[in-house]
């Protein structure tokens, strides 16, 4: 799966969600977020200036985490990622890929988020004591990425030791061995200009 350009992870306070991590994809994808309750007016009024403060942060908080809304767009790339999933399932070669493009800000790495989100809430549901299995890899590079710096992106997710020496051979070969024993089905490449407009 691939889409162009990103938009940064969001994350609370400092502890900023990386997606592009093992344990931040899993921390996404099991993510529940409760919403406060409202209180009416009168017993707003009521709560001490601690309380009233803590109220008013909590769903400060829960509105600034900009929460993602099944759109129509979503609902069509989750539904065509599906349908790719399952004709790929059985393939022996020409696996089907789905490519998202677009202006910036479009919402394409929300979408590819949410696919991955969504085909690994599934995979879950068919194998439930299957936590070593990593149903969904997501990685981001720069358009002008060499093989090498993609090998690295996906050795980095799995979090798999690399050297120094260590050529693009040697990282795809213990990437895809680490893929097949955990059952990977989708990649996810987002491919971002964000590494270029830092400075």
């Amino acid at each position: 799966m691939t889409a162009t350009d990103s938009r940064e992870e969001r994350g609370t306070g400092s502890d900023a969600r990386q997606l592009t991590t093992l344990r931040g994809w899993r921390e996404f994808v099991a993510d529940r977020p409760a919403v406060p309750d409202l209180l009416p007016g009168p017993a707003w009024e009521l709560l001490d200036d601690s309380a009233r403060l803590d109220y008013d942060e909590a769903r400060l908080a829960h509105h600034a985490r900009l929460l993602t809304v099944a759109t129509s767009t979503i609902q069509q790339v989750i539904t065509e990622g599906r349908r790719l999933q399952y004709l790929n399932r059985h393939a022996d070669a020409g696996r089907c890929g789905l490519i998202l493009s677009g202006p910036a800000r479009t919402g394409k790495t929300t979408c590819l988020a949410q696919l991955g989100k969504t085909i690994e809430a599934m995979h879950h549901r068919r194998h439930p004591h299957a936590a070593g299995h990593i149903p969904v890899i997501y990685i981001t590079a720069p358009p002008a990425a060499t093989p090498r710096m993609i090998a690295v992106e996906f050795a980095r997710f799995l979090g798999l030791p690399l050297t120094r020496r260590s050529n693009v051979t040697d990282v795809l070969e213990a990437v895809c061995g680490v893929c097949l024993d955990a059952r990977t089905t989708l990649v996810c490449v987002d491919f971002t200009d964000r590494y270029h407009s830092c400075s």
